[in-house]
Parts: structure tokens; sequence; C-alpha cells
């Protein structure tokens, strides 16, 4: 399926928007007015037209003295940042003269400068004299030095990232010091507090091998944790942990599915001391695809992605049509909560949705699913689903209530400590996969 998605990353020069700006406006402002750091929200909203989001941007930069953003909100013409750097010009007719005495100042060392004309490159698009000048304010800079630090990382230059971080480290960026923390594959992590364990029935792990997916992990928690939509849903998800690049072999095409898989034995070792039930492999490329407990993503894949493939640990099935031999497999059962199959002749029944709850007024109508396949599949909604495009927001109820029952039933969910078993099976080291295998036999007697 086509991924229409958007992957809102911290260097939000290098992904594209959505179509629909209006629904789009209202999620940055509403992230903006929630998140610690609303800079890179505002400054999308301000891309895409919102005539107050400049202002607001400019009042946020004065108040924590962000230099990165003073500059820019002054290089953008607002009011409000007059007076922080006599050198820049407001007037757009003088921005050549201010980018004349910006380099100037800049060539002198001067960090604000430097982060400014990085700014401004930015905006003109200019990214090889952005790089330039961020690459110097990153030697004296924290923040500069953390965000070359993921540039870096998604121009697959993972050593130079790392060096970058310990520099941000060694100016003082706490920021970096949790960053780097996460490295230490060996480290066991902290399970999530803002739930009990029995509100945790599912425990992901999120597991990546570059800095720009670590914190495509952070972004993805942090969303999920304030998605008024899944929060019934007895799900935790652990801070991601950062395993050193060549510890994790992955590829586009594993074992010639066309689908983004890798060797998830290399997992073994770093989380035989972890709390979790499922993984979320965050890799560099591929399509993304959930295989008994481990979910594969990509850099390019965003937080609707990753909710939709949530779906699939809890046997959702997607409302797209499936490929013929997928459908195959699928379209002969009625497993799946949010359909139901018929074959042909064969008369429609709602009776297994009504004992489950759902509302006798639903309206049934068909899903896509077996459009490959003789059997014909229905849905119970008119309505689009994130089960068939990936940036349709809607969740019926009915999937809200049938997903979290199905999170309380262990039978029904297949956790990934099968995939580590399997994974060590196929290699023909059973004595390493027996631990695996005992922790799964632990987890379906467990309380």
């Amino acid at each position: 399926m086509l991924k229409v998605g958007l992957s809102f990353c911290c260097i939000v020069w290098l992904f594209a928007g959505r179509s629909d700006s209006t629904y789009y406006l209202a999620f940055l402002n509403a992230q903006a007015a929630i998140q610690a750091d609303p800079f890179h929200f505002l400054y999308k909203a301000y891309q895409y037209g919102d005539s107050t989001a400049l202002p607001k941007l400019s009042q946020v930069a004065i108040k924590n003295n962000n230099g990165y953003w003073l500059h820019f909100t002054k290089l953008a013409g607002s009011a409000q940042a007059q007076g922080y750097f006599s050198h820049l010009q407001a007037s757009k007719n003088r921005s050549r003269a201010s980018e004349k005495a910006l380099t100037y100042v800049a060539h002198q060392g001067d960090a604000d400068a430097q982060i400014a004309l990085y700014h401004h490159f930015i905006v003109n698009n200019q990214r090889q004299k952005a790089q330039y000048w961020l690459a110097k304010a990153a030697q004296q800079d924290a923040g500069s030095a953390v965000y070359y630090a993921e540039w870096l990382s998604l121009l697959g230059e993972e050593e130079n990232a790392v060096a970058s971080l310990r520099q941000a480290k060694k100016i003082g960026s706490r920021r970096a010091t949790a960053l780097l923390n996460m490295r230490r594959s060996e480290s066991s992590f902290a399970s999530p507090e803002h739930k009990s364990s029995h509100q945790c029935a599912q425990q992901l792990q999120m597991v990546a091998a570059t800095l720009h997916s670590v914190l495509q992990g952070e972004r993805i928690k942090a969303r999920f944790e304030t998605d008024a939509r899944l929060k019934e849903l007895p799900i935790c998800i652990n801070q991601p942990i950062w395993l050193t690049s060549h510890k994790l072999k992955c590829s586009a095409n594993w074992q010639g599915a066309q689908r983004l898989g890798c060797d998830i034995t290399a997992l073994s070792a770093p989380l035989t001391q972890q709390n979790f039930t499922h993984i979320v492999v965050l890799a560099d490329n591929g399509k993304a695809n959930v295989h008994n407990g481990i979910m594969f993503l990509d850099r390019k894949d965003d937080y609707n992605v990753f909710v939709h493939e949530l779906a699939h640990f809890a046997g959702f099935v997607d409302e797209y049509p499936l490929s013929s031999g997928l459908a195959n497999s699928i379209c002969h059962s009625n497993d799946a909560p949010n359909l139901v199959v018929t074959k042909a002749g064969q008369k429609l029944t709602t009776q297994r949705w009504q004992a489950l709850g759902m509302n006798g007024s639903a309206l049934l109508s068909e899903s896509r699913t077996c459009d490959n396949h003789p059997a014909q599949s229905y849905k119970p909604t008119e309505k689009m689903t994130f089960m068939e495009f990936y940036d349709v927001a809607y969740i019926p109820p009915y999937y809200l209530k049938v997903w979290a029952e199905r999170l309380l039933q262990k039978p029904l969910l297949t956790p990934a400590y099968i995939n580590l078993y399997q994974g060590y099976e196929a290699k023909g080291e059973p004595v390493h996969g027996k631990y695996w295998r005992d922790r799964y036999q632990q987890y379906l007697q467990a309380d």
C-alpha cells in the first residue's frame, strides 16, 4: 500500500506534509500548545501559511532566549524579534546586506550568527550552506550539536552523529547525555511508570540502530501517550534502546518477501533484562509490517503507520485489497475482529459482532480486503477506517472496544518471545532459543 503520511521529524525541512492543510494546521497548533518543545510545530504551521504561527514562535523564542528561533523569526520578518541582534534587518530588501553582516560576525566565531545563517539558508533551501554553518555552531552550542547529530544520522554518518552528540554532552547538554545512555545496548531501562503492570497487557519495546530512528521512536511514543483515541487500550511503550549499527542487520527484501525484516536474534542479549511483550524495530528502509510479535517500521513511517500496524498485533486485518497470496490465507476464515468473510452464495450474518456488543444499528459495508479472492469481506461501518488508509484517523468505537478486550486474552496474542525462539531454531541454536521459549511459557502462566 502507498504510504501517504507525514514523516514528521525534528529536522522538518527534509519531509513533505499533508495536502489537507486545514486539518493539519489544527493538529500542529494543538501539539504546539501541549509540547514542552513547540518550536518545530509552530515552524511547520508557519510554512503552511498560518499567520499566527510566526508571532507565537517569536514569543516562545524570546521567552526561552532560544538563539535558533530568535534569528529565524527576525529573518522571517517578525516585529517581536526586533532588537535582539542589531545587525539583522527586518526589511526583505536588506536581506543580502543582513546576510553579509551575519557572515562577517559568524566568521568571527559568533555562535548566534552561525545559527542565524543556518536558518537563513534552510529557509532558502540551500542545504549545503546550512549544513556548513550548523557544523560550525555545533562546536560551541549544545543545541546545535544535537541538531547536527540527527542531520548526520539521516545522511548515514552514524559515527559522526555520535561524535556530535558527545560534543553536545561535553558542552553540557542533558539531552545528548540521555541519548548517549540509550546507546549502551546491554543496559536495562525502567518500565513506564504512568500505568500499572495490570494496565500494560501489551508492553512495547522499541529498538533502533541509528540516532534518527531513536528520535523517531521517541516521537511515536509521545504521540501515543497523548492520543485520546487509544487512551483506554492497555498498552505501554518503553523508551527506545539504541543498538550499535553492527548489531542489527536488516533488509528491505527480507528473505525475499519484499518486506522489511531483520535478524532478530541480535536483539536477544540487550532484551534479556527488559520487561516487554512485543517489539517495534525502527530500521532504515522497507515496507512496514507485523510478523508475530514484532513490528518493523522504516524511517519514513509516521505515527499513523504505527497505529495501523499496532492493530495488527491484536489481529486486525487490512481493509485495502490484499495480494492474492495473502488473501488466500486470510479470506477463508472469520478470525479478524474487524471483518466478516462470506463465501460465494453464503448469507451474511452479524451474529458474531452482535454477541460482542456491536450496536445493532451499525451499518455494514463491503471491505476491499478480499478483492483478489472469491470470498467477500464486510466491515461493521460505512466509513473509511485507519485499517484501509494510514492517514485516516477514524477508528470505530466497536474496533476500540474489541481491541481492548483482545489485549486481555493472551491466547489471541503472539508475543515477540516466539520470534526470538523461532529465530534461534532456524539458526540451529536451540540452547539459546530455550530461554525465549521458557519466557513465553511464563508469559502464558502469569496472572
